[in-house]
């Protein structure tokens, strides 16, 4: 079912076609229209985060934190636990 989907997508492009080909279909095959939807939205979503304009880039907060000169010193109290 959702291969004859993808073969007529490959096929056309042509929106009102593809419409002809759902009408076609019986109504409890619809889920698993609605489930191939779904996925494929969802792919497109993930290669559209993954394309190089939405990748983070290093030191985007540089010089906006400030760490404490004693940072890496062992807390009163807590020698004996080390």
């Amino acid at each position: 079912m959702i291969l004859m989907v993808i073969a007529f997508m490959e096929s056309t492009m042509n929106y009102e076609a593809l419409e002809q080909q759902i009408r076609e279909i019986p109504e409890e095959y619809f889920p698993e229209i609605e489930n191939f939807l779904k996925l494929l939205k969802n792919r497109i979503f993930v290669q559209n985060k993954n394309a190089e304009h939405f990748k983070r880039k290093l030191g985007g907060y540089e010089g906006m934190i400030k760490i404490a000169d004693d940072f890496d010193d062992i807390p009163e109290g807590f020698e004996e636990s080390l």
